[in-house]
């Protein structure tokens, strides 16, 4: 082997595949040992993630008949994978929501892209996100906006890691065949599931309720009781000469971000 002009031996790197159009075409050695590899570097990924994150605050499942679902992966999960493969989250298009908001332009529906960037900038991974400003957030632009964005970047790292086998869906997007054969008024509906597990991410909601809440979502929850849960939260509204009409406040609407309160959540 010939030296290099410092008179040291170049360096024997590992067989890497060569660019082809269709990977099935690669040499069978490299084809090969990079199946090994990757198969090895996911099997490590998964164990990290069941012994690492923590249910109830990085993903979160629902009783559905009895039964236990699928767990959901939650914003703080999809972060904390995030960080432990070096990855960073970007919203290309996030921009021209932002500039058509500062315009007073009326924005009814937000599609955003999440694109998932390696340290040298390079794109891994994709997940699109969707919202509609009316009829899933009354209206109200800046939570439509962190809804899309929170979906987007949840979609792309489940698509980037490969881990539909341990995550569906958020559970806003669950099929409603789930609940066929049950009657509405007695099973809680997939909106108030989802509002319910929003609230395990809010900082304006205790470790006390946290810990309450976690519980309920994990057990067979009625769409009553869910109905009273999110009344104590946010509060009682009456539809009034065509408009819905606060009647009385939740306890939310007398706390600002990040506020521990002391006020009792009781089941």
């Amino acid at each position: 082997m010939n030296k290099s002009k410092n008179g040291h031996l170049p360096v024997q790197l590992e067989e890497q595949m060569p660019v082809v159009i269709n990977p099935m075409d690669a040499p069978v050695s490299a084809f090969k040992t990079g199946l090994d590899r990757r198969k090895t570097n996911r099997n490590a990924l998964i164990e990290w993630i069941r012994d690492s994150l923590v249910e109830g605050r990085d993903y979160g499942s629902v009783m559905i008949k009895g039964k236990k679902s699928k767990p959901s992966l939650l914003k703080p999960g999809a972060e904390k994978i995030c960080g432990m493969l070096g990855l960073i989250p970007t919203f290309p298009n996030l921009s021209r929501f932002e500039e058509s908001a500062l315009a007073g332009k009326t924005i009814n529906a937000i599609i955003l892209k999440c694109e998932l960037t390696n340290q040298n900038g390079t794109v891994v991974g994709e997940g699109v996100g969707a919202r509609f400003v009316e009829q899933q957030d009354k209206g109200d632009l800046n939570k439509a906006l962190k809804m899309a964005v929170k979906s987007a970047m949840i979609d792309a790292v489940l698509r980037c890691a490969g881990l539909s086998e341990i995550f569906t869906q958020d559970l806003e997007e669950k099929n409603s065949g789930q609940r066929s054969g049950g009657s509405e008024s007695e099973s809680v509906t997939e909106k108030q599931l989802s509002t319910l597990m929003n609230l395990l991410e809010d900082t304006r909601v205790n470790k006390d309720e946290k810990r309450k809440l976690s519980s309920l979502v994990n057990s067979d929850l009625t769409k009553e009781k869910a109905g009273e849960i999110l009344d104590y939260f946010f509060g009682v509204s009456e539809y009034k000469n065509g408009e819905w009409v606060k009647v009385a406040p939740g306890v939310l609407d007398h706390r600002v971000q990040d506020d521990d309160s002391d006020e009792n959540f009781t089941v």
